[in-house]
């Protein structure tokens, strides 16, 4: 279900972004994300450009962070995929409710007995 909604390599990437323990350069991010680094690079500028990641050089490495809008958009996303991967019997459905038959009245029942005696003779 989680493939129908989300694209799996822009997700991966920034869910890892959120694990701010480590420091996540582009080349470790595609590893990470079983991404190509152009395309890692790419989205990376896109985070950048919209707001949700920031980046600041360290020697010769680039270091990404999410911004306080990218931690909660990565927060939000994390919801949603452990929602999507849940299993069935974790998700708590209501059965429907069974249909409601229409109430018969004892006396109303022999008369339509009476009558399907009636049409048979």
């Amino acid at each position: 279900m989680k493939s129908l909604f989300l694209k799996s390599k822009p997700c991966a990437v920034l869910l890892l972004l959120k694990d701010e323990s480590q420091q996540w350069f582009p080349a470790k991010l595609a590893r990470e994300s079983h991404s190509s680094y152009v395309h890692t690079v790419n989205l990376l500028a896109l985070l950048k450009k919209d707001g949700v990641a920031t980046s600041e050089k360290k020697g010769k490495q680039r270091i990404f962070r999410l911004t306080d809008k990218g931690m909660e958009i990565a927060a939000a996303l994390d919801a949603l995929v452990k929602r999507c991967e849940g299993k069935p019997d974790e998700q708590k459905v209501e059965p429907p409710e069974p249909p409601i038959a229409p109430v018969v009245q004892h006396e109303e029942l022999a008369k339509i007995e009476k009558k399907m005696e009636e049409g048979e003779k």
